[in-house]
This record gives structure tokens, sequence and C-alpha cells, in this order.
């Protein structure tokens, strides 16, 4: 068993486990990408010419954003 991204464009939206990536793909009907020695997950990006993920940007909360009670 393998842990196995779901892509749409370059952007992962769903992760899966599967025996193989053909498994994967079937299941998804779409093309994924083996992660299981990766940290990436929902949200992170692809880049295929350098076979690295890139995680997210985290916005920093605002002093408006952060509660105060």
């Amino acid at each position: 068993m393998a842990i196995f991204a779901h892509l749409l464009g370059n952007t992962i939206n769903n992760t899966l486990v599967a025996e193989t990536l053909a498994d994967a793909e079937l299941a998804t009907g779409g093309t994924c990408i083996d992660i299981t020695d990766s940290p990436a997950g929902i949200g992170w990006n692809y880049d295929a010419t350098t076979n690295t993920f890139i995680a997210p940007v985290v916005p920093t909360p605002t002093t408006e954003a952060i509660p105060t009670n």
C-alpha cells in the first residue's frame, strides 16, 4: 500500500491509499503521484519539472482576526 495525491493541475486536491499508481488513477479518474515518503498533502503544489512539492502559504492572522476573550 502507498499514499497517493490526486492532482488538479499542479495542486493536490485529495489523497488516497492504494496498491498501485494505476489503482489510484482508476479510483480518482485523474492524475496521481506517490507521496508516501513526502510531507505533502491537500493544498500543496507539485512541480513536475523538479519533482518537488511546495507547501501552501499560510497567512499570518491580523490583530483583528485574533480573538481577545
